[in-house]
């Protein structure tokens, strides 16, 4: 019941204002405010005109249209909450029907030609001539003039996909000095209340602050934290699994005739995504991608797996007779047999005892046991498969453990 009396009392309280209120007290407000008085919008808002206009600023954010990392622009859609007092607009209540407010449009009065300085496109003023601001009793003025804001913003791409952008968005009053016009910071600088999700950035922090110079302007910085999900699917997946087939190539019997086709197409796919990561990024030279050095350092190891994969189809068509296995092969093909059974020994190939048990005096001793080194050329090149294999496995989960960590983490921060 108390609530029913409450809101009664407040509907009845507005019922009286409005109809108190009629069209002539406003016609002959702003007859009073704008002929009578001859008000001048050329003069600054002050009696004394050797004093500065004080202007509160905040920044109500709707949404982020687009950012454009390669043009290093930023699209923002939102309004400027901007008030301050005008001495020449200011009236009693009373006298005209107890009338608190009135709309005008914005280029009746004064306003300062505020306009953001680090604009992408066009240099131009804020607001629309069809908008209004709103007066009070006391002359206070407030403006919201919306806008499509597109301000530069200089891009730091070195933990790409997990990136995290600073952006500033730097309003001025152009033709004033500091001394004439100043800007200051509302109550709360950015307002996100009503802000409308994008589908590749969030907003993680954001600051404001006044310019403590001659200047006459405040700077707000949104600070931009990217949603990777669509380019962990679609770039860094498919290269991190292209990388791992780049050491699937010595699985491929040199005898099947098709690893070396199959190294140059893995080679080729990482091209076109470096061709790729390459159209998304700034053309800059201040930052590096830690993802673009990753794929370079795959694409290294894919024309190396090209090369060694022609180095071992050339040394599978030797053989013994007319080209001995020298000490290098012989020492890689040992470490080999190591690694696939540890403690395994190469094969020995015993001299059998003659039948009559006769040996010439004039032999040596080392005759009688002969350790030779018997594997044929085949035999190398599927042992040299076994280490490259794995030792290009290692070095692709090195790599990548070591790149995709220190993106991830420092994008955290």
């Amino acid at each position: 019941m108390a609530d029913i009396v409450i809101i009664l009392v407040i509907l009845s309280a507005t019922l009286v204002t409005i109809f108190a209120q009629n069209g002539t007290d406003v016609k002959d407000l702003l007859t009073k405010l704008f002929s009578t008085d001859g008000y001048n919008k050329k003069i600054r808002p002050i009696q004394n005109q050797s004093l500065s206009v004080s202007i509160s600023t905040d920044l109500i954010m709707n949404t982020i249209i687009e950012f454009d990392e390669q043009n290093e622009a930023l699209k923002t859609a939102g309004y400027l909450y901007l008030y301050w007092t005008d001495e020449y607009l200011s009236w009693t209540p009373s006298d005209y029907g107890d009338v608190y407010q009135l709309f005008v449009p914005q280029d009746d009065i004064w306003k300062p030609d505020i306009s953001l300085a680090n604009t992408y496109t066009s240099f131009t003023g804020l607001g629309s001539s069809f908008l209004n601001v709103r007066l009070y009793y006391d002359g206070t003025v407030l403006w919201k003039p919306y806008q499509v804001l597109e301000s530069t913003c200089s891009v730091v791409i070195t933990n790409f996909p997990f990136d995290t952008q600073s952006c500033d968005l730097k309003f001025t009053a152009w033709s004033y000095a500091k001394e004439e016009v100043e800007l200051n910071l509302g109550a709360n600088g950015i307002y996100f209340k009503d802000l409308a999700p994008n589908n590749q950035w969030d907003i993680v922090n954001s600051a404001s602050n006044e310019i403590n110079s001659d200047e006459s302007a405040v700077t707000f910085t949104l600070k931009l934290k990217r949603k990777p999900g669509f380019y962990i699917l679609n770039i860094v997946a498919p290269v991190v699994l292209l990388s791992l087939l780049n050491a699937f190539t010595f699985v491929l019997p040199v005898a099947s005739g098709e690893r070396a086709g199959y190294s140059v197409t893995v080679f080729l796919s990482l091209a076109v995504f470096l061709t790729i990561v390459a159209s998304e990024m700034p053309k800059n030279s201040e930052h590096t991608s830690i993802f673009s050095v990753y794929l370079m350092t795959m694409t290294t190891c894919s024309t190396l797996i090209v090369m060694l994969t022609l180095v071992e189809v050339r040394l599978s068509i030797r053989t013994i007779p007319d080209q001995p296995i020298n000490k290098f092969f012989q020492l890689l093909y040992k470490l080999a047999m190591v690694l696939r059974c540890e403690g395994c020994k190469t094969r020995e190939k015993v001299v059998p005892k003659q039948e009559n048990n006769e040996m010439s005096n004039d032999e040596p001793e080392a005759d009688k046991v002969v350790n030779e080194f018997t594997t044929n050329w085949p035999d190398l090149v599927d042992a040299l498969d076994f280490l490259l294999f794995w030792g290009f496995v290692t070095v692709t989960f090195i790599v990548t453990m070591t790149c995709m960590l220190a993106a991830w983490s420092a994008g955290q921060e």
